[in-house]
């Protein structure tokens, strides 16, 4: 299941990727909702890509019918992602701890200049859960904690990057 997002910001588009060339985030992440913990395993920087590694600990409502197979303990995962500077997009891929074989999540992020000005970041995401039955529940599930997520990142980016500039 796919899915698409686009968030606006009233910030020149530099201002954003000068902070993510940086390799820095721009807002904490562990502060999101359904966020227990996010441990950074690593983070190198190879030309003009930086390569990203954390693990997650999320939590967030189980549909009943998903709850005998998906437990509180399956929602750990690792995310490798990696920023381009030339192409200012983050490419992300979930490896989830449970599930791995039959779990496919990734994501791309990218970030340009709006039309009107400012900038835009247009999020692409892609999950797939091949479980018959409780697949496409859970994919749905998770496809809503996403979006919920990344409306409220938008808005922790907009406070963040305002602080930073006053």
């Amino acid at each position: 299941m796919d899915f698409t997002m686009t968030h606006k910001f009233d910030f020149p588009v530099e201002t954003v990727t000068d902070i993510l060339k940086a390799g820095e985030d721009l807002f904490p992440m562990e502060e999101l909702q359904n966020v227990s913990a996010r441990t950074r395993i690593y983070q190198k920087r190879e030309g003009s890509r930086i390569l990203r590694k954390y693990e997650w600990n999320v939590h967030g409502q189980i549909p009943p019918l998903a709850q005998k197979i998906f437990k509180p303990e399956t929602l750990m995962f690792i995310e490798e992602s990696v920023w381009d500077d030339d192409r200012c997009c983050f490419e992300s891929r979930i490896i989830p701890h449970h599930f791995k074989n039959v779990m496919k999540v990734t994501s791309k992020s990218t970030w340009s200049a709006a039309p009107g000005g400012g900038a835009q970041r247009r999020i692409e995401s892609s999950i797939s859960i091949n479980i018959p039955v409780v697949g496409p529940i859970a994919e749905k599930v998770i496809i809503e904690h996403f979006k919920k997520n990344n409306d409220q990142s938008a808005e922790m980016i907009r406070k963040n990057l305002a602080k930073k500039s006053s």
